[in-house]
């Protein structure tokens, strides 16, 4: 017996299949010859084997493209039902090893072959003696003696899974073959190949031509018409008669099949026209006004970009295991669900409020730590941050950004808490920009982004965090100004060194890990010190849960106190350490941008500090589709979006927009808002239609103090609840108070309209019809302990009257019997029908004392 040599065996069983990972190589054919006979065959024969589309083990296919004739057309046949019959052992199986020795000896053979034919310029005229056209003697040899070993047939079932998936062509696989597919898949769908037309099978490739007009001969043959042909003129776009028809679509799968089904049931198909033709309505589908006080992206839901944000992350964590960096991210973040991620978990679930436990300005953090960074808080990170950024561009305008962009260097932004989550969305928010202010820019020019700084105390999320962001400087931590002198002092004449200065500050989730308040604000004061002066942004964002809202309301709270000057606020009183006086200091221009309306005391943060018993607080949500990696780490199935919930703030330092554009904010706003403005949309197109030498004398809306601004605008803070016939609004209106509103149908038509599309967050600026106080419930500063509902419930007693014994008393209020309820004793079991008997005797006693002075109110 002849043995089989690993070196042999490695060697595929036709020389070209030995060029197959070479020619798929990017070898050009310009590059020397002499790397061995695999290499000059692919060379030579590239055109012969990029038109046969030669594949590891599609044997079958290179007979059938061998004619040329016509592309291949498959239909679907039945499945293939395995059979468990053992076949027929062949008289040559005992030399199994025997043949595929020789096998061996034959493809050695032919490789010295064709390097001789090589060597000798006879490869390209003598190329057929190779016999590269036909199957392979491993594949044919196999049908009959079996094949080399488990490995080989193994090898060649998974190669026809991975070609074909689960319908496989006629005859491709033997029984054997087969038996292991069905083994390893499962039934397999056989593919039935549709059969040529006679006029194909005549036809050579080089011969068909698609201008050559053929019909049958009444013979059984075909013979060519002549036929006279228009040269075409290339004047122009074609003509269009149907001015309103736009550019053809491209039917979908979908499209496809409901189109078939309609004609099936004998229908047509309607699809924009039902919408604009099946019911009109001349009525705008928005209101200008509403449009511009919306609270979201477009579209609403956020697509992480792949180029930028999950396709370089993707990268990354290729390198490691899925299931280590799941496993760390459960242990690092409270478990499968990341309730200590950027996702905000609801009440019920009961988890404590926690900080997120990996921080950007942490010096430690190993490579598994920041892998998780990346996968596990980039996404919602970087929805959250691009949410915040469309609404400060939407309440800025244009102007803003675009001043920005223009400047010299373009703007400087700081991400100071997310790792580099925020500057990819300010870049997004950038390139958004400048394909509107650009359309017809080269893909090739760069976007002007400006200069970013990135916050990055480890080195492992540094290293990572550079490869997804160029032109971008990284700190270990933030330069402290509160605590470094601002001139120069008698210990040191020299000049106070530069300050940074940042156009934009973006600072998610840096305050909730501070857990002292005095720390909280040098963190948010040296902030503002770090904005520009003249126009600087600075975003605060923590997560959508109450300790997180009251962190930011604190933010907002020492901002307007310190810095932001208002109408009847404009110094601030310090006590210095020297002495016991005050010290004024004037405060500096600036505003709030988002979400505030006004520059009031919160409603919801009546109390400074932590409330115990929170339910109502300010916060938003942005939803985004789960990345692949996300998924993985949260084991979901099949829900593969997040909304994200967070509270937030955006102010503007330098810059006041209500004495630049005169915004008013406060009660008179309110009541303006609540009157509507639908009707200044209706004004402007009558004053566009007015010609210049007309004079109305009717004033215009600025004139009667009118002046519409989306800042000067009530905003939903919650979910717009829509019922039969109304809707109703819970709004934080522009006098710093929480109102229910309610927009029924009678109200306006165009207001209810817009009213069952409004969204949380939104802004809304169409008035409604009743307006009410709405109840918070803000808890209480240091909560309710045991000792605290005792103390309550014992005075709530003593005032009905109960005795110190706790026996049930009758006391008289107005010649009527008051009864209450007998308290019970240390040790002391009081039966059941007992308690139910004394409550009722108090219901009774309760019922009669109400209906007796209302009779006695009546009398009077």
């Amino acid at each position: 017996m002849l043995s089989r040599s690993p070196a042999l065996r490695a060697r595929r069983s036709c020389s070209h299949d030995l060029l197959r990972p070479v020619y798929n190589s990017p070898r050009t054919a310009s590059q020397p010859l002499r790397c061995g006979a695999a290499n000059c065959i692919a060379q030579r024969l590239k055109s012969t084997l990029s038109r046969r589309a030669l594949s590891p083990t599609s044997h079958t296919v290179l007979f059938r493209s061998t004619s040329g004739n016509s592309t291949e057309r498959w239909q679907i046949g039945r499945r293939h039902v395995s059979s468990e019959t053992a076949p027929d052992i062949h008289p040559y199986a005992d030399r199994k090893d025997t043949i595929y020795a020789l096998i061996d000896k034959i493809n050695e053979t032919e490789l010295e072959l064709a390097e001789l034919m090589d060597d000798l310029g006879l490869l390209e005229e003598y190329q057929g003696a190779l016999n590269l056209e036909g199957p392979e003697l491993d594949h044919v040899f196999s049908q009959m003696i079996g094949h080399r070993d488990e490995r080989a047939l193994e090898s060649r079932v998974r190669t026809a899974r991975q070609e074909f998936g689960e319908y496989l062509p006629a005859g491709y696989l033997n029984e054997t073959e087969l038996r292991l597919y069905t083994r390893l898949y499962g039934e397999p769908i056989i593919k039935v190949e549709e059969p040529q037309s006679e006029l194909e099978d005549d036809l050579d490739e080089e011969e068909r031509d698609p201008n050559r007009l053929f019909q049958e001969d009444g013979q059984g043959g075909w013979k060519e018409v002549e036929f006279e042909k228009v040269e075409s003129q290339d004047d122009g776009p074609p003509l269009v008669y149907d001015m309103e028809v736009g550019p053809p679509v491209e039917e979908s799968a979908a499209m496809r099949r409901t189109r078939e089904v309609a004609e099936q049931l004998g229908g047509e198909l309607m699809l924009e026209q039902f919408e604009d033709e099946a019911v009109p309505d001349a009525a705008p589908r928005l209101h200008p006004l509403t449009r511009e006080g919306k609270f979201s992206t477009d579209p609403s839901t956020v697509f992480l970009p792949k180029d930028t944000v999950t396709g370089p992350i993707s990268v990354i964590l290729s390198e490691f295991s899925n299931r280590h960096i799941a496993d760390v991210a459960h242990r690092t973040f409270g478990g499968r669900l990341l309730p200590h991620s950027t996702t905000t978990p609801p009440p019920r679930a009961q988890v404590p409020q926690l900080p997120i436990p990996l921080e950007a300005s942490q010096r430690h953090m190993s490579q598994m730590e920041g892998n998780v960074y990346m996968a596990a808080l980039y996404p919602g990170m970087y929805a959250s941050a691009l949410s915040v950024l469309v609404e400060v561009r939407k309440r800025l305008g244009t102007d803003w950004i675009r001043r920005l962009m223009a400047q010299e260097g373009g703007p400087h932004v700081l991400d100071a808490g997310a790792g580099g989550a925020g500057i990819l969305a300010w870049r997004d928010v950038l390139r958004a920009e400048w394909e509107t202010m650009v359309p017809d820019h080269p893909e090739t020019d760069p976007v002007p982004v400006g200069r970013s700084t990135v916050v990055t105390a480890s080195e492992a999320l540094r290293n990572r965090a550079s490869v997804m962001l160029d032109n971008t400087t990284f700190l270990p931590r933030l330069p402290d100004y509160v605590h470094i002198r601002e001139k120069p002092t008698l210990d040191d004449e020299r000049p106070p060194p530069p300050r940074k200065q940042y156009d934009v500050i973006i600072a998610p989730h840096t305050l909730l890990g501070l857990e002292e308040e005095y720390m909280r604000k040098e963190h948010v004061d040296n902030l503002w010190t770090l904005l520009n002066p003249n126009g600087g942004v600075l975003i605060l964002l923590e997560k959508g849960h109450q300790k997180g809202f009251e962190a930011i309301a604190g933010a907002r709270e020492m901002l307007l106190k310190r810095y932001i000057s208002s109408p009847g606020s404009t110094q601030y009183e310090e006590l210095t350490e020297s002495s016991n006086e005050n010290k004024h200091i004037d405060k500096e221009e600036g505003m709030i941008i988002a979400p505030c309306t006004n520059h009031a005391k919160c409603p919801m943060y009546t109390v400074a500090g932590h409330a115990k018993g929170r339910r109502d607080f300010c916060h938003f949500e942005q939803r985004y589709i789960r990345p692949a990696f996300l998924q993985r780490i949260l084991g979901a199935k099949d829900r593969n979006h997040e909304d994200v919930k967070f509270s937030y703030i955006a102010v503007q330092r330098g810059v006041d927009l209500r004495k630049e554009m005169t915004i008013v904010q406060g009660p008179e706003a309110a009541e303006a808002a609540f009157s509507g403005y639908e009707h200044l949309h209706d004004m402007e197109s009558e004053d566009a239609q007015v010609s210049d030498d007309a004079v109305t004398s009717e004033p215009s809306a600025a004139q009667n103090g009118q002046d519409f601004h989306t800042l000067s605008l009530p905003r939903a803070v919650y979910t717009p609840m829509k019922r039969r016939g109304h809707v109703i609004f819970d709004f934080c209106t522009p006098a710093g108070k929480i109102e229910r509103w309610t927009v029924p149908r009678s109200y306006s038509k165009q207001a209810y309209k817009d009213a069952r599309k409004a969204r949380w967050g939104d802004l809304w600026a169409l008035g409604a019809k009743t307006r009410v106080p709405r109840s918070l419930r803000l808890g209480e500063k240091h909560g309710e302990g045991k000792k605290e509902r005792l103390a309550k419930r014992a005075a709530s007693k003593a005032a009905l009257g109960e005795s110190e014994d706790g026996a049930l008393e009758t006391t008289s209020s107005d010649n009527w019997d008051v009864f209450t309820t007998p308290v019970r004793k240390k040790g002391q079991t009081i039966p059941s029908w007992k308690k139910h008997q004394d409550k009722k005797k108090v219901r009774q006693a309760s019922k009669k004392q109400s209906t007796a002075k209302l009779t006695d109110h009546d009398l009077d």
